[in-house]
Formats: structure tokens, sequence, C-alpha cells
């Protein structure tokens, strides 16, 4: 789906711009993880661990599944739940990247949580938008604290990339 190959195409171009390391050392979360692809291919991109969920207990099933095809297991934790679950799963320690490709109504209600998943300095890559969707989303992340930005497109959907508005200089 395009907003599937947005994400990987946004995770390869971070690993790209940060040169040798790629992803190395990166916490990620996953909110609406699907079959898991976006945090097993971060975990290929150098990142150091996942963690993952979804609502559909199916979802978490494929994660899990994937991960041990993949030979990833021990650097994915996956259980069902949304925003709330995923923060527990952190443990306090908010991820470095937050990939997040569900449908922006979603992300709208979802983003006054972001905080409590994504570290100061961290860095969000929000798909499953469509593009004519996304000057509304810009406005509600802003409200929350968070700089947005439509970094790229397929289609008629977007991908979006936010930062902390402290963060940004």
């Amino acid at each position: 789906h395009p907003t599937t190959r947005l994400c990987l195409e946004a995770l390869e171009a971070m690993a790209a711009a940060a040169g040798a390391a790629g992803l190395a050392g990166l916490r990620v979360a996953d909110l609406g993880c699907g079959s898991g692809i976006l945090g097993l291919g971060a975990l290929r991109l150098g990142a150091a661990s996942v963690v993952a969920v979804d609502t559909d207990s199916l979802a978490v099933m494929a994660t899990g599944e994937n991960a041990a095809l993949n030979d990833l297991s021990g650097a994915v934790r996956v259980a069902q739940g949304s925003v709330e679950v995923l923060a527990e799963l952190l443990e306090g320690q908010p991820a470095d990247l937050l990939l997040c490709n569900i449908l922006a109504p979603v992300i709208t209600a979802l983003c006054p949580a972001f905080d409590t998943v994504l570290a100061p300095g961290g860095v969000g890559l929000l798909s499953g938008l469509l593009v004519d969707q996304a000057a509304a989303l810009e406005e509600a992340l802003a409200a929350q604290g968070w700089r947005a930005e439509l970094a790229a497109r397929q289609e008629r959907w977007g991908l979006m990339v936010i930062r902390a508005q402290a963060d940004v200089a």
C-alpha cells in the first residue's frame, strides 16, 4: 500500500542520512503495527528494539509471527492495545522514533498521548492520511505541541514527519 511504502522509504532515508550507523541504537514504537513490517524494517536498518501495538488481535499475532520468521523476536515486544498499552511497554522511556500508519482521524484522536510514547528530540513518521487531510491534522498536532510537515506523498496518500515544537529551531 502507498502508506506502507511511504513509511519504509522514510525509514530508508533516515538511515541513509545517518551514514554507516543507520538507525543504530534507536528505540522504535509502532502504533497500529498491522503485520509488523515497519518495525521489522526499522530493525533491519539498525534500530535496537521495537515495541508495537495494534487493537486487532490478528495483527498482533501476525507481527509476532513475522518477527519470528525474520529471526527478530528478541528485539520485538508486541501487545494488543492502543497508545496507552504502547506507553506501558515503553516502561516510562519514550521511543526515539514513532511509526504510525493509521488513518488521520485516529491519529488526531491519539495525538494528545504522543508525548508518552515519543521522546523529546524524537521523530514521528505518520502515514495513513490522505493529502487533503494534512492541514487539519497539522493543526491538531500543533495544538498538542508538535511541529508537523507533510514530507512525502504517493497518489492521494501522504506521510507526515513530526517533532516536538521545542525541538525545532
